[in-house]
């Protein structure tokens, strides 16, 4: 459910995925045919490219058009035999669960139940923060992402088997949290948005969200093979990832309301034929003509733009209202897209033209905006085969002719750029051109070749064809801003890389003793996959080279965010206010003492530091779990034989903090390196036992 920010270097790599250029010759001085001949041949040709280029286990494509499924196939395997999925297989289709969730409240709309514009307190009256200004945030701001809130509850989300209290601990951290903007003045795409919709579903409905999905939109529909994950799936049903010669156990999403469903391309076409039938599908209304309209509603018109919106200008539960790709044929399009670690999906409509297509995929390096892609491609040549237009969009080629860059135009673009997930740096380089760099590793790492200023008043990149940046200010603020060419290669993309910010304050000493320090998951369930998901269990504060007054965390549950650390000794605040994606998942790092150590806090998650974890010795050693329970963490002083009992769970990570073992309540002997870092996992006020021999 994250969505990296694209750089220069990543936006060729999404162009001209599947075959618009040779569906045009196909297709061109032909008349439309009820058979999408064509179509069908296309969306092959595209599947089959994106699956090589990235590597994906299997795909499953689905085409609706005038209220019929009239193509749907597999593609890829679902074991190591080469067994080719089944068009039941079911597929994690990530944040396209927001449209579901979006679909289920407006119904309750309809019913009159809920209001778009009332305050979400009226539903969730045990809803709070810490700015008062919550009890402003509305329904509608839940579903166009402008609550404000931080972002994202990683807490817990992604486990081994089902953890049910996920939601608990979203309203736990958003009671500990401020709000990142006015409600309603910013999107900012927002999981924690969804999560609340979701509860407000069901204290209205008085039905667990899984049960009113099932008997309000899934039995209705005929969706019978979408479910969400409140057990682990029969071996089987799921499309697994297949890597390392291997298939690669499920990860449980807990997030149902904002990206857990399961389901079928074949079961997402009849979702979608609520939106191109106007609401009614085999004769039965799910939603009213009046619903869809509003979710069909671009929300981002009076909020904070930095660039075009582009791929993102949300309605209610859609990622676009203007899909780009269908805009360059003249066509308003619908889209949502859904990552999930390693299924991804696409769902495009058409609704005035009463088409749709639906791809679902398993793969590390698919993507959603692989899947979009393809859905892309597959419903230009629809549109075509049914005369909805007469040709396929033009390929978008050249570029302004070069125009001599003055000094004052390369100063307007200097600088250092933030965003959540990515920092930028902006430098002159020969004769007035531009070099970009990207912070790894704490280093500032160059991206290839130049951007050198042409007529439109952008610089445009030497290495990627097509790739351009520019300044542009709102809000009082400057936003470096990237503009390339999208995925069907009939459309341009716009994406903001980051917010401007200049050197501030000095840094206290209570930071700079932070910077490289790590701090441990202290209150993660140990079926958490957050333990072994990123590099390590703990977050790093980092100093970003050649800016003081701001630092970053990076690591588990936040990737890498900024925090300004002039205002307070203990508090790192979020001070971005970067619309769309790359202002998602920003928090507040507050530190304070417990028991005589220096504890993290954002969101919902509480981590320890790593720098006192206290040492086991030879022989018996007695480790208590304190009193709110998960995790004590201690450290192997030389190689030494491990033997772990009494516990519920435990891991074992080596002194660089990777990732070597795992096991749960039963008695187990391990080789622990020198240095080795032990988590025991039980209930609060119980002991176990580490042997070290």
């Amino acid at each position: 459910m994250r969505v990296t920010p694209l750089l220069i270097a990543t936006v060729a790599s999404a162009t001209l995925i599947g075959g618009v250029p040779a569906a045009q010759a196909s297709v061109a001085g032909k008349k439309p045919t009820p058979t999408f001949n064509t179509t069908i041949k296309e969306g092959r040709q595209a599947v089959r490219s994106a699956m090589k280029q990235t590597k994906a286990t299997s795909v499953s494509v689905a085409l609706v058009a005038n209220g019929k499924r009239v193509w749907s196939q597999t593609f890829g395997r679902v074991n190591t035999a080469g067994k080719k999925p089944s068009p039941t297989t079911k597929y994690g289709i990530g944040s396209v669960s927001k449209t579901v969730t979006a679909m289920a409240l407006m119904q309750l709309v309809d019913a009159g139940k809920v209001s778009l514009d009332a305050p979400v307190v009226r539903y969730v009256p045990d809803f709070t923060m810490k700015s008062p200004q919550y009890r402003q945030i509305t329904v509608r701001m839940l579903l166009n992402h402008s609550a404000g809130f931080p972002g994202s509850d990683y807490a817990d989300g992604l486990t081994t088997k089902p953890f049910p209290g996920y939601v608990d601990g979203v309203l736990a951290g958003l009671r500990n949290s401020y709000l990142k903007t006015s409600p309603g003045s910013m999107n900012v795409y927002c999981n924690d948005c969804y999560t609340l919709a979701g509860v407000v579903l069901e204290r209205v409905s008085g039905m667990s969200l899984p049960d009113y999905m099932a008997k309000n939109i899934f039995k209705p529909l005929g969706m019978k093979h979408s479910i969400y994950p409140t057990s682990l799936p029969v071996p089987g049903k799921v499309a697994p990832v297949i890597r390392g010669g291997g298939v690669q156990p499920f990860q449980v999403p807990n997030l149902f309301a904002t990206g857990a469903l399961l389901s079928t391309a074949n079961d997402m076409a009849r979702l979608a034929m609520v939106f191109t039938g106007e609401g009614v599908v085999d004769g039965k209304r799910i939603l009213s003509r009046s619903a869809i309209d509003q979710m069909g509603a671009d929300q981002t018109t009076t909020t904070l733009e930095a660039a075009p919106p582009g791929a993102f200008r949300y309605g209610l539960g859609w990622d676009t209202v203007k899909d780009p790709a269908l805009d360059s044929a003249g066509v308003r399009g619908w889209t949502k897209g859904g990552d999930l670690f390693e299924f991804h999906a696409g769902f495009v409509i058409a609704p005035d033209q009463g088409l749709a297509a639906i791809v679902e995929g398993a793969g590390n390096s698919f993507s959603s905006t692989a899947a979009q892609t393809i859905a892309q491609t597959i419903l230009l040549n629809a549109l075509v085969e049914k005369g909805d237009i007469k040709k396929l969009p033009k390929q978008i080629s050249g570029k302004p002719d070069k125009e001599r860059a003055t000094a004052k135009h390369v100063n307007n673009v200097t600088g250092t750029y933030l965003a959540q997930s990515v920092s930028v740096k902006v430098t002159e380089g020969k004769e007035r051109s531009l070099r970009l760099s990207i912070l790894s590793d704490g280093k500032w790492v160059r991206e290839p070749g130049r951007l050198v200023r042409r007529a439109n008043g952008a610089f445009w990149s030497t290495a990627t064809s097509g790739s351009s940046i520019k300044v542009v200010k709102a809000w009082g603020r400057k936003y470096l801003t990237l503009r390339g060419i999208g995925g069907t290669g009939t459309f341009r993309t716009h994406s903001t890389l980051g917010q401007r910010v200049r050197s501030g304050g000095a840094i206290s000493q209570a930071w700079r003793a932070r910077v490289g320090m790590r701090w441990l998951l202290a209150n993660e369930d140990p079926t958490s996959l957050n333990w072994t998901a990123t590099d390590k269990p703990a977050v790093e504060i980092k100093t970003i080279p050649g800016l003081s007054g701001y630092l970053l965390a990076t690591g588990a549950l936040v990737e890498s965010v900024p925090v300004d650390v002039t205002t307070s000794d203990t508090v790192g605040t979020m001070f971005l206010a970067v619309p769309l994606v790359p202002g998602r998942d920003l928090y507040d790092l507050d530190f304070s003492m417990r028991g005589g150590e220096e504890y993290l806090t954002f969101s919902s998650s509480v981590l320890r530091p790593a720098a006192t974890v206290p040492a086991l010795v030879r022989g018996s050693n007695s480790v208590a779990i304190g009193p709110s329970g998960h995790v004590a963490w201690y450290r192997v002083p030389d190689a030494s034989t491990v033997s772990i009992s009494g516990q519920s769970d435990w891991k074992l990570f080596d002194d660089k903090l990777s990732f070597l073992d795992s096991g749960e309540g039963a008695p187990a002997t391990k080789q622990a390196p020198g240095g080795a870092y032990v988590a025991v996992f039980g209930p609060a006020g119980s002991t176990a036992t580490v042997e070290v021999g």
